[in-house]
């Protein structure tokens, strides 16, 4: 096929996907929340069945993190995991719809450092003025997680929330999402950019998101997760030997019960360098990859397993 007609065919299938991402997004402001949630669980369900690589994926995923469950348990993990990322795909499209009813997010509380919000904590992780870094990853709803802290944190008088994130190879698709992300009142950080705006956010006073838990074309260490040495991107790590920037683990897990969102966190992290700057990047991203694991294994369903967390 000639060059012209498969870059046509290359910018017919951009706008197709960026016509149906636009269709969900009004559609999700249109329709009953529970219809979305069931509609969209059951097409997630469906996805699996019908894409057999993904299934494999995962399925090899969760037989790396949990040998003691046998053939069947790990499949039906696996469909749990399925329905719980439909439902967090229709409340990641209805994020503004579900935040403004002010009742979907709710705090977990627990004694860190005698105050038990994780909103206080970091109002105090941020008064020493270098900046957060908030540790989190690819479980729950994390859009709907950064849209709750951007607005609870600018309510605070705060300075809002910067999000770390990927460049999306649809250029419409990348701007459409980037720009529903800002109108849920995040700070959009490309990675792409460099760590320039990144450490200028910082300074400011900023608190920033990063999603710690995937293997993405950036410098990578391999350490362990689950038990398993897994591609960890390393720029965290290496900002907070340099800079001293505190780090607070936080994610976000559904209560089946009540379909309300909880904001989980665990007590900012503390390490203790060698002065060794390798040594320490990589001890700290293990220490990183431990915190993502307590959360994963707290609520392995919400976790997206579906993504070659290792590399082989």
């Amino acid at each position: 096929m000639p060059e012209g007609d498969i870059a046509l065919l290359r910018r017919v299938r951009r706008r197709l996907y960026w016509l149906l991402a636009v269709m969900m997004l009004q559609l999700s402001d249109r329709i009953p929340v529970t219809v979305g949630r069931r509609l969209c669980a059951g097409l997630a369900r469906l996805a699996v069945r019908m894409r057999p690589t993904d299934r494999q994926v995962a399925e090899a995923n969760l037989a790396r993190a949990f040998p003691e469950l046998d053939v069947e348990g790990r499949r039906s993990l696996l469909m749990e995991s399925a329905e719980a990322l439909g439902l967090n795909l229709f409340d990641t499209l209805a994020a503004g719809r579900l935040l403004d009813k002010g009742d979907t997010v709710v705090e977990e509380s627990g004694p860190v450092a005698g105050r038990s919000q994780v909103l206080d904590v970091l109002a105090d992780l941020a008064a020493a003025g270098r900046g957060v870094f908030i540790l989190t990853g690819h479980l729950g709803c994390w859009e709907l997680l950064g849209g709750w802290l951007a607005r609870e944190l600018a309510a605070r008088g705060l300075n809002g929330l910067g999000v770390v994130t990927g460049t999306i190879r649809n250029p419409p698709v990348d701007k459409l999402l980037q720009g529903r992300r800002r109108g849920l009142g995040m700070t959009v950080l490309p990675r792409e950019a460099g760590a320039g705006p990144l450490i200028r956010y910082l300074r400011s006073g900023g608190i920033v998101a990063v999603l710690q838990d995937q293997n993405t074309r950036v410098q990578n260490l391999e350490v362990p997760f689950f038990g398993e040495p897994a591609p960890t991107p390393a720029g965290l790590a290496r900002l907070v030997m340099r800079y001293g920037i505190p780090v607070l683990p936080v994610v976000i897990a559904r209560d089946r019960r009540t379909n309300r969102h909880l904001v989980l966190h665990r007590p900012p992290l503390e390490f203790k360098g060698t002065g060794n700057i390798d040594d320490d990047v990589e001890d700290f991203l293990t220490l990183c990859n431990a915190q993502l694991e307590y959360f994963i294994r707290r609520n392995p369903a919400e976790w997206v397993w579906f993504h070659r967390r290792w590399k082989s």
